[in-house]
């Protein structure tokens, strides 16, 4: 048996029909169930700055100021 875990960036409102065509999808595979549906709301921080914290984690030069 397999658990698969799998993230989607969609509104709530589309939560049932992601549900559903990751469901049909995987059935093609064998039995497949969905376990849970749960929403995660995301940092304040992360909706407040231009692309999340992008710059700061993934940056190998330091900024230089012209």
């Amino acid at each position: 048996m397999l658990s698969i875990t799998v993230r989607v960036n969609a509104p709530l409102a589309n939560a049932l029909g992601v549900k559903e065509d990751l469901a049909m999808y995987l059935e093609r595979y064998g039995d497949a169930r969905v376990v849970s549906v749960t929403e995660e709301a995301p940092n304040q921080m992360d909706q407040m700055t231009i692309g999340g914290n992008y710059y700061g984690e993934h940056r190998k030069m330091p900024r230089v100021r012209r």
